[in-house]
């Protein structure tokens, strides 16, 4: 059988990593703050925001962008134990293997003397609520040092508010959040990334009321928005194929974006 012409819109909407990195107002606020932090003589920046507004899209944005300009490091997945952050750390300033550290003081006193005076080397830290909290103290310390700087990414929900947490709020010198889209940055993601796969004509699929709908039902959330497309367009592949008479001409109707809402639990049927 034919692959339905939704079945490449369905994909469009994988999260498939920074090439597909839509470049919206507040993306392009945090990004100017973070690149504005690594030329400042700062020791600990926050990024923060809820789960799914773009904070590690953003952080492989700047980082693709400044790792052959800077001495920029970046860790996407969280460490549990010292060591394996230490041995991580200098392995990737160094580009060689580690020696077997003995303790924090032994890998300061070796990575000082490799740096050179001028050198400073930012490390960026998704996903850093996950960190134990005496590994936070040893990255302070760190930061102490000043040819450290580090820029944690956490998670702001409604359950806890991260910044209420006290060894992440104290010392912390900059503070960048990002948040949800707004209903014209909804409209602007969804455009740039048909554009980007070569789909724009797709984009009279959706009405100003389909973006209405999207808005209210993901609150802005990209990630949520990611998933309600990829659902959508699932169905409207099914459709598309079995009983096509259903689709019409008329392009996103609600009810499909409704469906999809009730198949990913965002709202009851």
């Amino acid at each position: 059988m034919n692959s339905s012409r939704f079945s490449d819109l369905k994909d469009i909407f994988l999260d498939t990593g920074v090439f597909d990195y839509v470049n919206l107002d507040k993306s392009s606020q945090a990004y100017e703050k973070i690149a504005s932090a690594i030329d400042k003589p700062l020791k600990l920046i926050l990024l923060f925001g809820k789960p799914g507004v773009g904070k590690t899209f953003l952080l492989q944005k700047v980082y693709n962008d400044f790792y052959k300009k800077k001495s920029v490091v970046l860790f996407l997945r969280p460490f549990f134990n010292e060591r394996d952050f230490l041995v991580s750390l200098y392995e990737e300033i160094f580009e060689e293997k580690s020696p077997d550290f003995s303790n924090y003081n032994e890998f300061l006193s070796i990575s000082l003397k490799k740096l050179s005076n001028d050198q400073s080397i930012t490390v960026f830290l998704d996903e850093a609520q996950l960190y134990p909290k005496d590994l936070v103290e040893r990255i302070r310390l760190l930061a102490d040092s000043r040819k450290f700087k580090f820029l944690f990414t956490v998670h702001k929900t409604e359950e806890e508010d991260i910044l209420a947490k006290d060894y992440f709020k104290t010392r912390i010198w900059e503070t960048i959040e990002l948040k949800n889209s707004s209903l014209n940055e909804i409209k602007i993601y969804i455009e740039k990334k048909l554009l980007f796969h070569n789909k724009f004509e797709s984009l009279s699929l959706f009405s100003n009321r389909s973006f209405h709908l999207i808005m209210k039902l993901t609150n802005g959330n990209l990630r949520t928005i990611n998933k309600l497309m990829y659902k959508t367009f699932e169905i409207l592949e099914y459709y598309d194929k079995y009983k096509p008479s259903t689709i019409g001409a008329k392009g996103l109707k609600p009810k499909f974006i409704e469906m999809a809402a009730i198949d990913l639990g965002i709202i009851n049927d």
